[in-house]
């Protein structure tokens, strides 16, 4: 497994590395924040790694787009014969984590009956199986949430519960979008670069002065994300090449 390196030079991220240093070895849980594509999960890992916990994987569920009742199976396991389907006991990723940390990511998007289980979890550290009566299991996990909405908002709006929210944010880190860290792009950009020739054994690309303005002059609304994929298809297409000019999109 790699090690999670957040890279960067500029101001923002390295007051954001401060912050995540200082709560690393922690059990606090962690709310982190940020634009889609600025690296939450990356930082995750950076906290998890950092941590006493480090010496079991780090596991993520992603809540978006999940029914409520997979979530659910998901999140706290199933009994056998509890739904159609299940044929088997099954742990839920909470029981898999138990000693280690569960990274919750989009946690804006559950409903509110499983904001309402994963309240309760958290208040008493005991999980139920679906369909697994009277039996509870007691299990150490970290809770690190993340999320692209403004949790604090959906409280006001009824659509988050404002006792769950209180009891995620512990500490806030915010990772801040990519077009705050000018100072970053060029040195983010070159270490993709480098690792996709690595990944598929081709000759590194170099990149011009030029290139690095156009990198720096554009806005990149898909932050990371979007700057990795450009590296990807540049390393792919012109592996060896000094890059003089990149199919950017406005």
């Amino acid at each position: 497994m790699r090690t999670a390196v957040v890279l960067g030079t500029s101001r923002a991220i390295l007051d954001l590395l401060d912050e995540a240093v200082l709560v690393a070895p922690t059990d606090s849980r962690v709310l982190i924040t940020g634009e889609s594509g600025v690296g939450k999960e990356v930082l995750a890992h950076y906290l998890h790694e950092r941590s006493p916990r480090s010496r079991k994987p780090m596991i993520a569920i992603n809540c978006a787009g999940m029914p409520e009742s997979l979530l659910e199976s998901e999140l706290f396991g199933h009994a056998r014969g509890s739904f159609t389907g299940a044929h088997c006991n099954r742990r839920g990723l909470l029981e898999v984590a138990d000693g280690a940390t569960l990274m919750l990511d989009e946690v804006g998007e559950m409903s509110l009956r499983m904001q309402r289980l994963l309240l309760r979890f958290l208040e008493t550290g005991e999980l139920q199986r679906v369909g697994a009566e009277g039996q509870h299991r007691h299990v150490n996990v970290r809770i690190i949430a993340a999320t692209n909405r403004d949790l604090y908002e959906r409280t006001q709006q009824k659509e988050f519960r404002e006792d769950l929210y209180y009891r995620l944010n512990v500490v806030q880190l915010v990772v801040p979008p990519l077009r705050v860290r000018v100072a970053d792009i060029r040195l983010l950009f070159e270490h993709f670069l480098r690792a996709i020739a690595e990944q598929y054994t081709l000759a590194p690309c170099r990149l011009s002065d030029e290139a690095s303005r156009q990198l720096e002059a554009h806005h990149w609304p898909g932050n990371i994300r979007e700057l990795q994929n450009l590296a990807e298809r540049v390393a792919l297409r012109s592996p060896g090449q000094l890059i003089t000019t990149l199919p950017l999109h406005a």
